[in-house]
């Protein structure tokens, strides 16, 4: 076989293969004896048919998966002899006309991953910063809690302040008619919250219990009703009560609720330690992707387009998935104007993730399947789900597992680069 590779790029490649003869005779022998064994021809019992006979008489399927088969194992070796990792399956063209007496011709385009000249990666230098807690941020977190907890009661005497909870009733009017889903009864609004239009909670400030107040707002530009999109309503108010929330006091029974804490010191004392374990990992978090930033930038090559796009449509998904989270029409989701923006930053990652392949190869960093397990058992427990169901999920996507290892091989490089980092206060 020979194989002759022509750069397109740094990273694609058009691999013009030749086959010889005796390669397709040896791969016809194998091939006719197949299909022999289940051949069915009149007047032969099967699998029982002269071979010269099948051969004639499955010509067509002998020939195609000779073919397929010599493409196979051919473009593959070409890859093995020069060292060339694909990253995508091969464009197969200029496929010549079968002759078992001639050699057989192609010619495979493909995207192969970088040869990248690894520069200096140990000693990067990271922002550090300290992890303590003060006592103001667990006093604040207690805060929070209080809040959290609190009770609303009905207040009378007086009117809505901008802490208040109102309960009310509304109705959006546009050029005098009837605004569809612009209308609800005893709706309970928390001021301060900015959960409606924009404009509209500030407006209902100084109501008293029973009074009417007609305002006026307008609609974002980027409101997910496009017929209301940047255009002025009136909406009309009806305040039916008032409520402000009371804060539980801090002491021991209010720990006592919060977990089974046995004191206000004990509440604290745990606060402390979730607060230290947030910044620890946000911190750690932080370094890495500084370091990864650090070596993308101090590297420059070129960046397979597949791989980019592949990680254009991950990033998509997620997108997508986040916004209905939060209870957004998907449909209005701009993917073409997301790809467009995103694309410097898809192949920013993948500089980063070719990057951290390199580095592990050389410090032979690899993944055990006990540690695979181990990050699946991880994974089901934050879900709530079963060991088996959550590796069943990994074994149904294509490639799941696999790309399940490379992610931690990953992580532990990153894990290497950090332990190998200066670190510095700024």
């Amino acid at each position: 076989m020979k194989a002759v590779v022509e750069d397109i790029s740094p990273v694609k490649k058009k691999i013009h293969i030749q086959v010889p003869p005796d390669a397709i005779a040896q791969e016809m022998v194998k091939a006719v004896a197949d299909i022999a064994k289940k051949a069915k021809i009149p007047g032969f019992r099967p699998g029982k048919a002269p071979k010269a006979i099948v051969e004639r008489h499955y010509a067509a399927e002998i020939e195609s998966e000779v073919m397929n088969k010599l493409i196979s194992v051919s473009y593959l070796k070409a890859l093995e002899d020069h060292k060339l990792s694909a990253i995508d399956m091969p464009s197969i063209t200029n496929i010549s006309p079968f002759d078992k007496n001639s050699p057989l011709n192609f010619t495979a385009v493909v995207e192969v991953r970088p040869q990248i000249e690894l520069g200096q990666y140990d000693g990067i230098e990271v922002k550090d910063q300290s992890t303590e807690v003060s006592e103001e941020e667990v006093n604040q977190t207690v805060d929070q809690l209080r809040d959290m907890y609190a009770q609303l009661e009905v207040v009378q005497g007086r009117s809505l302040e901008k802490t208040d909870t109102a309960i009310i009733d509304f109705e959006g009017f546009r050029e005098g008619k009837s605004i569809e889903g612009a209308k609800a009864a005893d709706h309970m609004l928390a001021l301060g919250t900015n959960s409606l239009i924009p404009g509209f909670e500030e407006q209902l400030v100084g109501m008293n219990q029973g009074e009417t107040r007609e305002i006026k707002v307008n609609f974002p530009a980027d409101y997910s009703n496009k017929e209301l999109a940047g255009k002025d309503a009136e909406f009309k108010v009806t305040l039916k009560e008032i409520k402000k929330k009371v804060l539980p006091e801090v002491n021991d029974e209010f720990a006592r609720d919060l977990g089974g804490n046995k004191s206000v010191q004990e509440l604290k004392d745990g606060i402390k330690k979730d607060l230290a374990a947030r910044k620890r990992d946000e911190l750690t978090s932080s370094q890495r992707e500084e370091i990864l930033n650090k070596l993308v930038e101090a590297h420059s090559f070129d960046v397979p387009t597949g791989m980019v796009e592949r990680e254009l449509q991950s990033m998509a998904r997620q997108q997508a998935t986040r916004l209905a989270r939060r209870g957004m029409d998907v449909k209005s989701f701009d993917v073409t104007k997301f790809l467009q923006e995103n694309r410097a930053l898809a192949e920013k990652r993948v500089k980063g993730l070719l990057l951290l392949d390199v580095i592990a190869e050389k410090e032979n960093i690899q993944v055990s399947d006990q540690e695979v397990n181990g990050a699946i058992a991880v994974m089901a427990k934050s879900a709530g789900q079963t060991v088996d169901a959550v590796k069943k999920y990994y074994e149904s996507l294509d490639g799941g597992l696999d790309n399940l290892r490379s992610s931690l091989v990953h992580e532990k490089t990153l894990g290497l680069l950090l332990s190998k980092a200066k670190k510095s206060y700024n």
